[in-house]
């Protein structure tokens, strides 16, 4: 069973004359934190697990540092990363968004990961971890709690509701693959506002619909006994397999798609707020 505990990340960022840089963006991608240099150009990011780490380092205006290395628990050490200027080209400057990426297809993990947005791990981060169980793929991870379970653990989330939505392949299915060597990647969203658009749909639970129990007159207001409750926002975890499929248009969703399904959801909730409202009106005496 993979049981290895989880060790800090130590660092500090220079410039090309040894001088400390402030406020460098430190991210540590397969966990998905992220950090921000001191004063002193130091670093530190907590509860990473042991064996293959990859760390993002990035500033505005200085080349940004992109690196894979071995955390060895036993041998710890400070990292030392130099960076060097580069000239500031604004027309070059790209604004990257998760939401046109693809849903249903492999391409869409690469897209949302250069995104940045949700904790990443591809097939060679995940054959590196040598998992046993599904829990020990997402290990580590920000906003995840691992919990002992028979015959393998188990996983809970640590923020918002404490709820935690699993689809595979980008489509909700009955369970995730039980051979590890199936897993190619994950994707985990800790925050629903970051979870893509289209994905947002299977990222709550507990949604209720409105009990009427009566109408005053045939065709006239109903009375609910409990008014229709739009769910709780949940966090969200993606696991790409195999048997995903490859480029495929036909089961990708477009941007303009994406943006009637969120005029819809925005009418609904608007729909839901009236209901709740009408229903305090009559409570009123």
């Amino acid at each position: 069973m993979f049981a290895q505990n989880p060790v800090p990340i130590r660092g500090f960022v220079l410039d090309t004359a040894g001088k400390p840089i402030e406020n460098v963006e430190v991210s540590a991608v397969m966990v998905g934190r992220v950090t921000r240099t001191n004063a002193e150009g130091r670093f530190q990011i907590d509860t990473v697990m042991p064996g293959p780490s990859r760390l993002l380092i990035r500033r505005l205006g200085w080349k940004a540092i992109d690196t894979t290395f071995l955390l060895d628990p036993k041998r710890p050490r400070d990292l030392r990363f130099v960076m060097s200027r580069v000239a500031q080209n604004l027309d070059e400057i790209r604004v990257v968004t998760h939401d046109n990426c693809p849903t249903r297809t492999m391409e869409g993990f690469n897209c949302r990961r250069r995104a940045g947005l949700g904790a990443f791990r591809d097939s060679a981060e995940i054959a590196a971890l040598k998992p046993v169980c599904a829990a020990d793929i997402v290990y580590g991870m920000e906003g995840l709690r691992r919990v002992p379970g028979i015959p393998c653990p188990g996983f809970v989330p640590t923020t918002g509701w404490r709820c935690l939505r699993v689809i595979v392949d980008g489509r909700v299915t009955g369970s995730a693959p039980a051979l590890m060597a199936d897993y190619i990647g994950v994707e985990f969203y800790a925050d629903f506002d970051h979870v893509p658009e289209w994905y947002e749909q299977f990222a709550f639970a507990s949604s209720t619909r409105g009990v009427a129990t009566r109408q005053l007159v045939r065709g006239g207001d109903i009375i609910y006994r409990q008014p229709s409750l739009p769910g709780r926002n949940c966090s969200l975890l993606v696991y790409w397999t195999h048997f995903a499929p490859r480029f495929d248009p036909s089961l990708d969703q477009d941007k303009n798609a994406t943006r009637a399904m969120q005029s819809r959801r925005d009418s609904l909730a608007a729909f839901q707020k009236s209901i709740i409202d009408s229903l305090k009106a009559l409570k009123k005496p």
